[in-house]
Parts: structure tokens; sequence; C-alpha cells
């Protein structure tokens, strides 16, 4: 049947039909018409209608049942209007966070009223905000769990029944004996037609624990097949009172009489825990004394006798208006013996919670409840054990998952699966869970594929910000609102480039690959390369707290933390245009990885210094074999490369190794002392020095006894001299010297990761450790450090022309000595000499391949260049030279005044281009 509005999709039920108001009492009330009910008038039929009822309603498998107990005549207005109102807020919370039933007596009085007003305007609620996304987006966000509010209702009790009530509803400990009509929020009906009150209690009872028990049989059966195979409990088991433990069925008493207490008496001889809310007065006050008192006291004889008095007191005081001793007296016997059933042995089946603000997060009472009630034998079962967990983690309860579910599993009976994981990946809020499962070493390259990336992607709680901020960056939009796998397969490694700079970051094939056991390289690479695709998901879909749990278990925390925060700064930027609140906060997510790597890098500093530069001259293949330096430089990161660690670094780089002695006359300035030994050479010999720390493999170790290994061990070295063609070129790049402990510890390391990472690729670096360190000999009489006289001198003119800072000031000369040649020929007349005008266009055509070299070299190590600019600034400065070469060929028939002016213009604009 059609469901025609939003109010039958939220009640999860169909329309029924009737006849007659004797079989279907909703019909004396148009307006509940199209509610499904039904109507049991026999004990013996309430199996087979409870199965009619789930075939034909239709009802969704609920997580949990939730049973509300009170009585009608003797419920009174709360003490504390706030601890009404939180408890209402605690029901719609538990119906909005899992699939939940309520079940009740349904009348519009008491707690009925109370859950069905919380009920409609949740409704409401819904209704208003449907209508808000679909005219503000054009599509709905998500759908919220069903709301099922069942109510199991006394016909003997309903205005316009037929049916009378017996005597005993005269006296004041029994319910309400005049008639009450359904409360209209509720959205299934189930009605119990028994005059006498004790059999109709007894029946609505027997009718909610064998919903439970069905519903937990078809939700699964393999739990039932547990059960019966291990022989656990088998007395219950065939008694029907285990079978609900897959959908726990807990019961809560506020305030209740004595047809409560039945009920009560019924839920716990089945094995039903029972919450008492204290506070609330009547039944609920006396239970949870009695069993207070019971727990302190013990199960005497005298301390019985104690509690038998005690609760006689109370509930005569309680209920004053009853006639009949022998009334109170049946009362009081039946709350000791609920007091007895709750206390069993291994288990707890009644628990005891104050009535207070905290009715809220009534989750927080509910689960340890349920677990309370259960047996050692049933808690153990791993069916058990995983559907308990599953629930604890849809409520987003990680504290009493740990104390209640993994802190009783003492043979470690539960196991995370990739359906867990992918749960607590989806489910917003849930980084405790996916923190506990990494720390279980779990294993992600197992986990992820391509396809799941792409359902992790289409099917997250909490969309809004990839949908308002990534989902734009997408090249073409496939359709709408939908993910194609091509946007995993292309487009995903497009916005990571366009948003952080680091091209090509994730391959699918790899990812793929890995997961189906065909390992492109080993295991350990194919872990850090899931762990790099869940981050890139966790940023985009902003949700930074799950990306900052996933960064604890990274591999490369340093690294991985300045992608993220030039991610974040890409993001940061695109948003801004849309809206500024977001832009500022995940501007601020990106400057807090910022921090934490600063953070890892400073401990590590502290430390050991030496560790901490050969990190810094560490290449990451994951990260488009970048340095940290050189990704905090590409992504702009200051906070990051003002560390001192950095800094001490870059000055090691523009230093290139050298050090600048104070021979002579320590007025001159070192770099007038830097530029002469570079031209003149013989200066080398008394300016400039060579320390053996940064240049060990250069040395001849003949004399090795003048060498200090402690200094080199301690300090950091250079080692600039030792790397490849490639990585001499990479101005980013330090291949720092172990000493012989550090090349004998990467040794055996290797050995052991010899089989997973390649022979052939340990043996390259064990060769290049053994040659980057030559063995020191053990000790040393002496600490002179500088061996000028075994490095050759066309090694020494080598290493002084390849530091930065002589590239730099060499530079600087010939830059101003070509402004003033080119000054001399702006100002001489036009017939001026034609050697200086050839002079100074071959050096400015020289400057353009300068350009352009530097163009290539940054464009191949993935610096941030804008090719615009740099194609404006060649053409630039070439169409300047054809027009002064032109304007000087033919300068008969050109003034000199105008080619003077091209040429000053020319050289004011270069420079300026220069300068920038």
């Amino acid at each position: 049947m059609e469901r025609e509005s939003l109010l039958d999709e939220e009640l999860n039920g169909f329309q029924h039909t009737a006849k007659s108001p004797r079989s279907h009492p909703l019909l004396f009330d148009e307006s509940l018409q199209r509610k499904p009910s039904v109507v049991i008038d026999d004990p013996a039929a309430v199996s087979r209608t409870v199965t009619r009822i789930l075939e034909q309603w239709a009802l969704s498998s609920p997580d949990i049942i939730v049973a509300f107990v009170s009585g009608t005549r003797s419920f009174t207005a709360w003490k504390n209007e706030d601890h009404r109102a939180a408890l209402q807020k605690g029901i719609i919370k538990l119906l909005n966070a899992t699939e939940t039933w309520i079940l009740d007596s349904g009348l519009d009085y008491g707690i009925s009223r109370l859950i069905g007003n919380a009920v409609r305007n949740e409704l409401q609620f819904r209704q208003s905000k449907r209508e808000y996304e679909v005219y503000v987006r054009g599509y709905l966000k998500k759908r919220r769990h069903a709301i099922l509010l069942m109510g199991v209702v006394p016909m003997s009790l309903l205005r316009g029944s037929d049916d009378e009530t017996d005597g005993h509803d005269n006296d004041a400990a029994e319910d309400h004996p005049e008639k009450c009509d359904v409360n209209p929020s509720h959205t299934h009906f189930i009605f119990v037609k028994e005059p006498k009150q004790e059999v109709a209690t007894a029946m609505r009872s027997q009718i909610i624990v064998e919903l439970a028990a069905q519903v937990s049989r078809r939700r699964n059966p393999t739990f039932v097949r547990e059960v019966q195979n291990t022989g656990v409990d088998e007395v219950s088991y065939q008694k029907g009172t285990v079978c609900h433990e897959q959908v726990p069925l807990i019961a809560v008493l506020i305030q209740g009489g004595m047809r409560a207490l039945d009920m009560v008496h019924d839920y716990l001889k089945s094995d039903v825990p029972v919450l008492v809310i204290k506070g609330t007065g009547f039944l609920a006050d006396i239970l949870a004394f009695a069993y207070e008192e019971h727990k302190e006291r013990g199960n005497n004889r005298s301390a019985m006798d104690i509690i038998r008095r005690d609760v006689s007191k109370r509930v005569a005081r309680s209920f004053p208006g009853s006639k009949k001793d022998e009334d109170l007296t049946l009362m009081r016997n039946r709350i000791i013996d609920c007091v007895i059933l709750g206390s069993q042995k291994e288990k707890e089946l009644i628990s005891v919670v104050e009535s207070s603000e905290d009715l809220v997060d009534l989750d927080n009472y509910f689960l340890p409840a349920v677990f309370a009630a259960r047996s050692r034998a049933t808690n153990i079962l791993k069916e058990q054990v995983r559907s308990d967990f599953l629930l604890t983690m849809k409520l987003n309860k990680p504290g009493i998952a740990d104390s209640k579910i993994l802190g009783r599993d003492e043979e470690q009976i539960f196991q995370v699966d990739n359906d867990l994981f992918e749960k607590a990946l989806m489910w917003k809020g849930r980084e405790k869970f996916v923190e506990r499962f990494m720390e279980e070493d779990f294993a992600l390259h197992r986990f992820l594929s391509h396809s799941r990336l792409l359902n992790l992607f289409r099917h997250a709680e909490d969309n809004d910000f990839f949908v308002n901020v990534v989902w734009h960056q997408v090249p073409r939009r496939y359709f709408e609102h939908t993910i194609e796998e091509t946007f995993v397969t292309k487009d995903l490694n497009r916005i990571i480039e366009k948003l952080s700079g680091f091209s090509n970051f994730l391959s699918m094939h790899d990812l793929s690959s890995n997961y189906l056991g065909i390992f492109v390289t080993d295991e350990y690479d194919a872990e850090r390369k899931a762990m790099n695709a869940l981050m890139v998901w966790a940023v985009l879909m902003g949700r930074f707290q799950l990306a900052k749990t996933l960064w604890k278990f990274c591999e490369d925390p340093i690294p991985m933390a300045l992608f993220v925060s030039a991610l974040a700064r890409g993001l940061a930027q695109h948003s801004r245009s849309t809206d500024t609140s977001v832009a500022d906060r995940v501007s601020a997510q990106g400057r807090e990885f910022s921090t934490m790597a600063i953070d890892v890098l400073d401990m590590s500093y502290k430390e050991s210094n030496a560790r901490t530069f050969d990190l810094l001259n560490q290449k990451f293949p994951d990260f488009n074999d970048r340095t940290p330096i050189k990704a905090a430089y590409i992504s702009r990161n200051k906070y990051f490369l003002a560390h001192e660690a950095c800094q001490i670094w870059l000055n090691r780089l523009w230093e290139g190794g050298l050090e600048i002695t104070d021979s002579w006359n320590s007025r001159i300035p070192e770099e007038f002392k830097l530029v002469v030994s570079a031209l003149l050479v013989f200066p080398i010999y008394f300016w400039i020095r060579y320390p053996a720390k940064n240049f060990v493999k250069d040395f001849s170790w003949v004399e090795h006894d003048k060498v200090d290994s402690g200094s080199i061990n301690e300090t950091t070295r250079l080692g600039y001299e030792n790397v490849g063609q490639r990585d001499k070129n990479d101005l980013f790049h330090i291949d720092s010297l172990f000493d012989r402990e550090g090349v004998d510890n990467t040794e055996r390391k290797l050995k052991v990761l010899a089989e997973l990472e390649g022979k052939n690729k340990s043996t390259r670096f064990r060769h290049s450790l053994k040659h980057a360190a030559p063995e020191a000999p053990a000790s040393s009489s002496g600490s002179n450090l500088f061996i000028n006289r075994n490095l050759p001198l066309w090694k020494k003119v080598y290493y002084l022309w390849s530091a930065p800072r002589t590239k730099f000031w060499i530079f600087q000369l010939f830059y101003w000595i070509y402004l003033a040649v080119f000054s001399v020929v702006v100002i001489l007349p036009t017939c001026n000499d034609l050697g200086l005008d050839v002079i100074i266009l071959i050096w400015t055509l020289f400057n353009v391949l300068e350009i352009a070299l530097r163009t290539v070299y940054q464009i191949h190590h993935g610096f941030p260049v804008s090719l615009f600019r740099r194609g404006v600034e060649i053409t630039f400065i070439t169409g300047f030279v054809l027009l002064v070469a032109i304007f000087k060929t033919y300068f008969n028939f050109i003034r000199p005044l105008y080619t003077r002016s091209l040429m000053a213009f020319g050289m004011y604009n270069y420079g300026s281009w220069l300068r920038s």
C-alpha cells in the first residue's frame, strides 16, 4: 500500500482497514483509523498473533526494545519538571540514534501521554526540517530512523469499550478505574481484550516478551543455533527468555501501582532487565528502596524481616486509600519476590537510577542494565559479543564498550571485521572506536579498496562539508548528487593536487591490488598507502577529529601532518568565497596540524638532533619524494620552517658545509672573503675551511688519528658530496652521514626486512651506508677536524662554487656589473662601440636561458611555479632584445632618443623582475 505522507514513512507502518468497532477499537476515532492495530483475546494465541504482526506490518528490525511500565491512577505530576523534560529528550535521542521500539500502555494518560507528546513534537520537527531541506538543497540530506511507538492497550480501560473491569479496580493500589482514550501519537496498537486486570496484565507482558523473542530470532538465526549448539542456559532457552538477547529488551519503571508491579514481576521471571527510576514516587521508590536495602543488608532472615517491615510502612504511606490489608500485604510480598528475582548469583535484573537531568542520556543507563542482566555464559557467545558491541557503537558509548564488553572478553572472542570498521568511519563521532580498532592492529590494506573508498564518499554521515566545499572542485559533476567511480580513479588526485600541490598522491590500482593480497611492493607499503587514502577521505569530508585519530597511527607523522595542513589550507581558500565561517574553521584545523608536526619535530630535536636532521634530509616517496622542509616550503607553512631545527638545517644548507675563518683581519666581511676566494682561488687556503665532519668521504683516513670520531657521531653531518647527481641539483636534499654504530643498527634492521623490502634495495642502501661512513678508529688523541691537505684543490673549488651562499653573492656581483654596463650603454651615444651592444645583448639572452632552465628545474622538482608569469617574463625579455637589435641596426632611421628610452625602460623592468 502506498505511503502518502511523511508521517506514514516515519511511522514505518501500513494503513489498516477494519470493518467493525468490536474487532478494531480504533474505529471509535476516525482520525486513528489508519493506524495499524490488532486485537488479542486469547492468551494461547499470543505467539501466533505476534508472528502475524511481524509478517503483515512490515516493521523494521529494532536494535533495542524499551517497555515503559507505569500506573494510570497512581501517576502524579513530577516533582521536578526538568527531570520530566530530560526523560522526553532522552527518549527522542534514543529514537534518533538507533532503531528503537517504544512500548507502553497506549492510553492518553500518564507516562504514555508524556512519551506520545515527545514523539508528536519530534515528528513535527522532522516534517519542518524535511521541507526546509527540500526547499534549500533540493534533496533530502539523510533518512532518519523510523519511529515506532506501540501501545499494548488493555481494552477494559478504553472509553467506549464494552468490557468491564473486575472489582479489584476500586482499590487505590490498582490502576486507574476510569476509562481513557488511546493516545493519538502512538503509531501501532495491540489491544488486549480481557476483563480481568490480572490476566490482561499477564497477557501484555507476554506479548512484549514474545515480540522481542521473535524479532531476535528473525534478526540473527545464527545466534539461536549458537545457543543450541553450546547448550547455554538450555532451560531459559526452552522458555524463550534467552532469545531476546540479540535485540535487548528492557523495562523502565516510573511510579506505578499494583498492575505495574505485576508486569515487573512477569518481566523478571522472563529474565528481562528492569530499570527503576528512583525519585518518581509510588512503586518505583518502594522497589528501589527494597532492592538497595537487600543489596546492603544481605539475604539473611533478620535482614529480610527488617526489609519487609520497612516496605510495609512505605506501601501504606504511598497508597493511603487502600481499604484491604490483604492487598497491601500481597503488594509487599510481591515486591520482596521482585527483589529476590532481581538479585541472582551471576546477574542482576534490577538496576536503580536517580531521577535527574541526566535522564537525557538514557542509553548510559540502558546498556549497563542490559549487560548486567545476562549470565556470563551468554555474554561470551561470539554473536552476542558482536551484537552488543555494534549497539554500543550505534549509541556512541566507547566507555561502556570497553568496560562492559571488551573488558569481559577474557577469551578474546571479539574480532574487528571490515564491516564494523566501515561503520565506525562512516558514523560521525566514532573516533574513540576507530582508535580502539587501530590499537588492535587492524590491517587497513585488507579493508580499503578503491570501491570501498568510493562507498565511504557516497554513504558517510553528514556530508555537507564535502558537498559544499569539495564537490565543486570536480572538473565534471556527473549528475547532481551521485558520485561515480571515476571520481576516485581520476578526479580525486586532481582535487588533491589543486588543493595541496601534491600530484598523483593516491593510486587506486595499488590500493585494490594490496586489498586483494597482490602487493605492489610489500605489506608495510600497502598499509601506509591505505592510511594515506583514509587521511585524504577524512579531511575532504571535514572529519578533522577523525584525521587526528588516524594520524596517531601514521608511519610518517611529520610529512602527513604537513600534507593535511596544506590540504586544509587549500580547502579554506576555496571555501572562503562561499562561507567564511567554514573557511576560518578549516584554516584553524590546518594550523593545528601544522602545530602537531612542529610538536613531533620538537620532541625529536630534544631527544636527538642528529636524527632530527636525518629526518629533515629524508625524502618520502608517498609525498612526491619531498623532504619535510620542501613540503613545508611548497605549502607555505612558515610556522614549521620557523622551528629551530629547520633554521639550523637551512643555515647549513646555505653555508654548503663551508666555514669562513677570521684569518688576517676580522673586519673584512665574510661575503668579500667568499667572493674573492671563489674568483681568485688561492684565498681558499687561508679564508675557507672544510670541516671533516661535513666531508668525511673525501678525506683520507690514513691519518685518522687526527679526526675525532666522537665529534662526528654527536654532530649532524652535511655530506653534500655523497648524494647522487640528481640529488646534487636538489637544493632541498642533504644526505646525512651515519656513525659506525648507526650503520650496524641499520644493517641489522635491513636483514630482518630484506624479504619484504627486496634484497636489491637493501643491498644498495647498505652499500651506500658503508661508503658514507667509513670505519673510524675506536679512539683518537686529537680533535683537529680541519684536514685541508687531504682534500684536493679541485674539490675545494667545486664545493665552494656549489654552496648556495657562494652562488647568491656571485650572482649579485655579476648582476650589478651587468646593470653598470647596461647603464653605460644607455648613456653612450647611439654610434658607440658595437662590442658593448653585442655583450649586453648576449648577456641578456643568457639571462633568458637561465630563467628557462630555472623554470624547468622547479617544475621537475615539484616547486610551485607560475608558468604564465615565467612565459610573460621570457617573452618580454626576448622581445626587448630583438627590439634593441632592430633599433641599433637601423639607427639611421630611428631617433637615438627612442633607442635610449627603450633601453632605459627595459633595464628598469628587467631589474624589477629580477628583484622579485
